[in-house]
């Protein structure tokens, strides 16, 4: 390989680890999703390093030449995709099978802000739905908190498009969606208030935040897990702030 071409696969593979981040991967998986493409084309490995706003790997060649890279990973475009964090291990795998020419390399997974799908959408609001019921109401509210759950969908590829911060969202993500609530509840179209919001609040419920958060700790990747957790715990309260002002301006309406 030309130095200009591993110049590239430097880049290409940095690129594959930023963007497993912003698919929610655990930080040590991006990293040893990194190290092994470099190891499939005989490059030393010398740091592949990843935490939860930045990147950097270090290799060095069998002529022992270096190449650095580092690249910022914004917290306003990570989240949950794991449709496309399957892609990125699908050519992770791929590469590491066969290493393919520099020019052959998988194209890049990136996608634009907004992803519209309908099998996104009715997972939002059958999720919300089956909530609402599970937890104890019934069809009624199933149907209501489903809706709701479809315009929280909407809401989120509002989200994607402008890259919001993702707590002052789910702030008024969840103002907006308890509002809906309350409106359903005094127009009829619902009977017991509390399931219909449960089922929504179960949407921005940042679960997977918190689980990756707790295994980072246990990989001992300590600045992600602390990071994780924080922005969970912030996710959580800015839920509660949301639903707590709806049902001080509209609770008393219903």
């Amino acid at each position: 390989m030309t130095r200009q071409e591993q110049e590239i696969l430097v880049e290409y593979t940095l690129n594959i680890g930023r963007q497993m981040m912003e698919c929610g991967a655990e930080a040590w998986r991006a990293e040893n999703t990194m190290a092994r493409i470099f190891r499939a084309y005989d490059l030393e490995v010398l740091d592949a390093h990843v935490m939860a706003t930045q990147a950097a790997v270090t290799v060095k060649n069998a002529e022992g030449e270096h190449y650095t890279s580092t690249c910022m990973i914004l917290p306003n475009k990570t989240g949950t995709d794991l449709e496309r964090l399957e892609m990125l291990n699908a050519a992770a795998r791929y590469i590491c099978q066969a290493p393919p020419s520099v020019d052959q390399l998988p194209l890049p997974m990136g996608r634009t802000g907004v992803r519209w799908s309908w099998r996104e959408l009715l997972g939002f609001m059958t999720a919300a739905g089956a909530f609402a019921v599970f937890f104890g109401g019934c069809f009624l509210d199933g149907l209501a908190s489903g809706v709701i759950g479809g315009l929280i969908y909407l809401m989120e590829q509002v989200r994607r498009v402008h890259h919001q911060n993702r707590v002052i969202y789910t702030t008024v993500a969840s103002f907006v969606s308890a509002l809906l609530a309350l409106g359903c509840a005094g127009i009829g179209f619902g009977v017991h208030l509390d399931r219909i919001m449960i089922g929504d609040i179960m949407l921005f419920i940042p679960g997977l935040t918190i689980v990756n958060g707790v295994r980072e700790l246990f990989y001992a990747d300590i600045l992600t897990g602390v990071y994780r957790l924080i922005e969970a715990l912030l996710i959580a309260g800015a839920i509660a702030a949301g639903y707590a002002a709806a049902l001080m301006i509209g609770g008393r309406f219903v």
